[in-house]
C-alpha cells in the first residue's frame, strides 16, 4: 500500500465537493448524453441523444425534444447545457485522477456503474465487494496493490441507514433498469427454479449480485422494494453495513453511492475469508489481501475505527470472534498481528 500525492488526494476531495454541490433535477436528461439540433424543412429541432456508454443495442438512440423556438423548452435546454458543463469538468477532474494512478472502473463495467447511477439505482444502495475497496483508494489517499482490484461483479445490498436526497422505492424491476442498459442481461437462475432470482448476469459476465442482511434461522431470497429485486441473505453482511460513508465512484461526472465503513469493511473481510470453502482458495486471498491493506492504513490513519469496528464484532457471539482470529493469523503482515494483539487486549 502506498499513499497518494496530497494534491492528488485534494483533487478527489475537490470532486466531492462538486458532486455534493451539483444540484438534484429529476427534469435534466442523463448528463451522459447531449442535446443536438436537426433541421426538418424550414426549421431546427432539438434531440437529446443518448450516450453510447449507457444505451442498448448497436445505435445511438435519441429523444425528440421539440423545436428550437419553443422559449419552455429553451429554459430546459439551458439549464441542462449548464449542468452538462459541470458534468465535463468533473469529468476532467476524473481522467487526472485516474491519470495520477487512482484505480477506477473501467470498460463495461464503467458503463454499467454509469447507468445505474443515472437510473437511481446506486444513490438507494450500499455498494459492497471489490468496487467498494476500489473506492476506498481515492476517498482515503491510498494506491492499493492492483492485484486486488480485479472483478467483474457488482455487489449491493440496502441499509435502513442510508439517507440521501432520494428516499423512494425502485419504481421499476432492477432487471428492466439493466436490460435497458444492455438487453443481454437476464436473471441467473438460483439452485431452486421456484425461488426468484437474486442475480443477473449479461453476455460479457459482467454480474450484478444483489444481497440482503440476514440473521436468524434459515430462509429463501429477501425483497427489497429499495432495490427493486429480491435479494440473496448473507448471515454476516449486518456486521458489514453498520455506518456506511458516502463516496464517489469514478465513472462518468462521478457516481455518489454509500460503501461499508472501512474499518468494518477490513474485518468483514477477515471473517468472510474463514468461511469460504476450499474450492474459494482464489478469493479467499483476495479476502485477506484487501483486509490487510486497509487495515494498514487504518492503523496509521484511524486505529481508533478498528477498535470500534472490533468491539463491535466482539459482541456477536464465540463464531463471529474465531472466525476474525483465524483471519488475523491467515495474514503475513507480523505488524498487524501485533497490532491486533494490542487493540483486543485482554481478549486476543
Amino acid at each position: 500500500m502506498k499513499r497518494l500525492p496530497l494534491i492528488t488526494h485534494s483533487l478527489f476531495a475537490e470532486l466531492v465537493d462538486q458532486c455534493r454541490s451539483e444540484p438534484r433535477n429529476p427534469e435534466l436528461w442523463p448528463l451522459s448524453g447531449s442535446i443536438v439540433t436537426v433541421p426538418v424543412g424550414d426549421q431546427a429541432h432539438w434531440y437529446f441523444q443518448k450516450s453510447r456508454r449507457t444505451t442498448s443495442g448497436k445505435y445511438q438512440q435519441r429523444e425528440y425534444i421539440g423545436p428550437v423556438g419553443d422559449q419552455g423548452l429553451a429554459a430546459k435546454v439551458a439549464a441542462f447545457e449548464a449542468a452538462k458543463a459541470g458534468y465535463n469538468g468533473r469529468m476532467e477532474i476524473i481522467s487526472t485522477l485516474k491519470s495520477s494512478g487512482v484505480a477506477a472502473p473501467t470498460g463495461k463495467l464503467a458503463n454499467l456503474l454509469l447507468g445505474l447511477h443515472e437510473a437511481g439505482v446506486l444513490e438507494r444502495a450500499l455498494v459492497v465487494g471489490t468496487i467498494a475497496f476500489q473506492a476506498y483508494g481515492a476517498m482515503l489517499g491510498a494506491k492499493f496493490g492492483q492485484s486486488a482490484f480485479h472483478t467483474l461483479d457488482v455487489d449491493m445490498t440496502q441499509a435502513q441507514t442510508i439517507s440521501l436526497a432520494v428516499e423512494k422505492n425502485l419504481s421499476v424491476p432492477l432487471l428492466e433498469v439493466l436490460t435497458s442498459l444492455d438487453e443481454t442481461f437476464r436473471e441467473v437462475p438460483g439452485m431452486d427454479p421456484r425461488t426468484p432470482p437474486v442475480s443477473y448476469i449479461n453476455q460479457y459476465k459482467i454480474r450484478l449480485d444483489v444481497l440482503m442482511p440476514f440473521s436468524g434461522p434459515g430462509r429463501g431470497p429477501i425483497h427489497s422494494k429499495r432495490l427493486g429485486s429480491h435479494g440473496q441473505p448473507q448471515r454476516v453482511l449486518d456486521y458489514l453495513v453498520v455506518d456506511p460513508v458516502e463516496s464517489i465512484l469514478l465513472v462518468g461526472g462521478g457516481a455518489p453511492t454509500h460503501i461499508p465503513n472501512p474499518a468494518h469493511f477490513a474485518l468483514h473481510k477477515l471473517i468472510v475469508s474463514q468461511r469460504r470453502n476450499p474450492i474459494e482458495a482464489a478469493k479467499k486471498r483476495k479476502d485477506l489481501l484487501q483486509a490487510q491493506q486497509l487495515i494498514e492504513l487504518l492503523l496509521e490513519d484511524d486505529p481508533d475505527a478498528l477498535r470500534s469496528a472490533y468491539k463491535d464484532l466482539k459482541g456477536r457471539g464465540p463464531k463471529w470472534n474465531t472466525y476474525f482470529k483465524e483471519g488475523v493469523l491467515a495474514l503475513v503482515s507480523v505488524g498487524i498481528k501485533r497490532a491486533f494483539a494490542e487493540i483486543c487486549e485482554k481478549d486476543w
